[in-house]
């Protein structure tokens, strides 16, 4: 994924120039609904100064991402914001893929014997090839028993290359996607 979308329903008022609103400048006279715009502002989730916007541009630009897309209707009934990935994240992100990579083919080439080798990366390729992997699965791809498949596992999942999902009786091993998938 490279970019993420806010969809507002209704989208901004009719008075609001959607020039200045893309540029930061704008100035909300009023909340659309008065109390609940009330209540957030007791709760410090808002305020009527109009500023949450510009702040956004202003970090985005602070860090060098690209500047959000703004996207509504003649009506107004939706609004779509698009905030773009940094750069530098997908240089990072693939980085991170590599370093796995490594890190994967390093752990089992040292600990492993090449017979087993063979094994655990038959299971890394049924991975790749259907986005999951059962222990089930990895006890047939692998001609081995559960414990011994298990222990792949732990060493795999300890590599951050593989992530488990689910609960105990319904687990599934998969490709960790970014730096923050854990389990």
């Amino acid at each position: 994924m490279d970019q993420i979308q806010i969809i507002n329903f209704p989208g901004p008022d009719h008075y609001i120039d959607m020039e200045k609103f893309a540029a930061g400048k704008i100035r909300a006279g009023r909340y659309r609904n008065p109390k609940i715009g009330e209540f957030f502002k007791e709760i410090d989730l808002s305020e009527k100064k109009s500023t949450g916007i510009s702040k956004i541009l202003r970090e985005l630009k602070r860090n060098g991402s690209p500047m959000p897309e703004f996207e509504t209707d003649a009506d107004r009934t939706y609004m779509i914001t698009t905030i773009r990935i940094h750069k530098r994240f997908e240089i990072e992100n693939e980085n991170f893929a590599q370093k796995n990579e490594r890190s994967l083919s390093e752990v089992m080439s040292g600990v492993l014997a090449q017979k087993e080798y063979n094994k655990v990366s038959a299971m890394v390729s049924f991975i790749e090839e259907h986005g999951e992997i059962t222990p089930k699965e990895a006890e047939a791809v692998t001609g081995k028993s559960a414990a011994t498949v298990r222990r792949y596992f732990k060493m795999l999942t300890g590599t951050g290359y593989i992530v488990a999902k689910g609960s105990t009786n319904n687990i599934v091993y998969r490709i960790a996607t970014n730096l923050s998938e854990e389990d």
